[in-house]
């Protein structure tokens, strides 16, 4: 847990609440409130901000990993296209053993 603004403004305020100064106790509880809101939403940005970047990176290796396929593809259909062009000739592929 982070003790921060907030915290020690709601504390200050149940206090000042406590001994009757109650203008400023609400409104340092007030502050308190706001600056938790406001801390939550960075907190969600932030997380946000890293989902997003990980989505990129995984969409990246996506597509690395697409176009490594589609090069294997390539080169396994040239190498048929090139066994049946042999065979259809007449000839013995030596190539493979």
């Amino acid at each position: 847990m982070r003790i921060g603004i907030p915290e020690i403004l709601t504390a200050g305020s149940v206090v000042l609440l406590a001994t009757g100064n109650t203008t400023v106790g609400w409104v340092f509880l007030g502050l308190a409130i706001s600056g938790s809101i406001f801390r939550w939403g960075v907190e969600i940005q932030v997380a946000q901000q890293a989902e997003a970047a990980k989505q990129k990176e995984s969409d990246n290796a996506s597509q690395i990993l697409s176009e490594a396929g589609k090069a294997f593809a390539t080169l396994f259909q040239g190498v048929q296209e090139a066994d049946t062009s042999s065979r259809s000739e007449g000839t013995k592929d030596s190539r493979f053993h």
